[in-house]
């Protein structure tokens, strides 16, 4: 995939670039478990996952256990 980067060593982030799409499929890179940052729900890199991708969020998954200090 193209269209995912990773912000800093331990956040991929999975843009949703199509216009009305709410799921986004995103690779993630082998070698780490990956957790959704939203859902909690752990990934083994090395493959593509797909996600809920409603508009009011971006698909972000964190690397190896990595946390997100964020508030709401």
């Amino acid at each position: 995939m193209d269209d995912s980067y990773l912000f800093g060593p331990d956040l991929l982030v999975a843009p949703v670039l199509t216009a009305g799409a709410t799921a986004r499929t995103a690779y993630l890179p082998a070698g780490a478990t990956w957790t959704d940052a939203w859902t909690g729900e752990l990934y083994e890199g090395g493959r593509s996952v797909t996600v809920d991708a409603p508009l009011d969020r971006i698909p972000l998954f964190l690397r190896d256990g990595a946390r997100l200090p964020v508030a709401e």
